[in-house]
C-alpha cells in the first residue's frame, strides 16, 4: 500500500546493537548445542544465515565483533528477503523508483550506522 498508493520512495531496514536474538544465534552457531526452547529456535532460524556468515568470516574474533557483523549481515538478509518475496519492492528497486537501504541503530548512543543498499542488489 505504501509503495503502490502513497508512492513511498524509501524503505529503511534497521537492525540494532545489543540484540539478544542475534547474540543468542551467534552463540548457538559457535556452540552447536541448539536453542534451549523451540520458540527461540523459530526466532533464530531467521537470523541463522547471518550468524553463520559472521562466524565464518571472523572465526577467531571476540563474540562482540561476531555479533556486530551478524547484525549488519542480518539487515542485508532481511533486505534480500524483501526483494525476493515482493514484486513491487523488487521492481521498484530495479527501476530506481524505490530505494531500499539498511542501517544499524546503536542503542547505547542513539547513532545510526548507514550500511546502504544490499551489496548484491543488482543480482537479486
Amino acid at each position: 500500500y505504501a509503495i503502490a498508493v502513497l508512492k513511498t520512495k524509501l524503505i529503511v531496514v534497521t537492525g540494532h546493537t545489543l540484540c539478544g536474538a542475534v547474540t543468542a544465534t551467534v552463540k548457538d552457531v559457535l556452540s552447536k548445542e541448539g536453542m534451549p526452547t523451540e520458540n527461540l529456535g523459530i526466532v533464530v532460524d531467521n537470523i541463522r544465515a547471518a550468524a553463520e556468515m559472521a562466524v565464518e568470516t571472523l572465526p577467531d574474533a571476540p563474540l562482540v565483533q561476531q555479533v556486530q557483523l551478524a547484525t549488519k549481515l542480518n539487515v542485508f538478509e532481511a533486505m534480500k528477503k524483501m526483494m525476493k518475496n515482493s514484486t513491487i519492492i523488487r521492481d521498484g528497486v530495479a527501476s530506481e523508483e524505490l530505494m531500499l537501504v539498511g542501517a544499524v541503530y546503536n542503542i547505547e548512543d542513539g547513532s545510526l550506522d548507514w550500511v546502504g543498499p544490499h551489496p548484491e542488489q543488482e543480482k537479486i
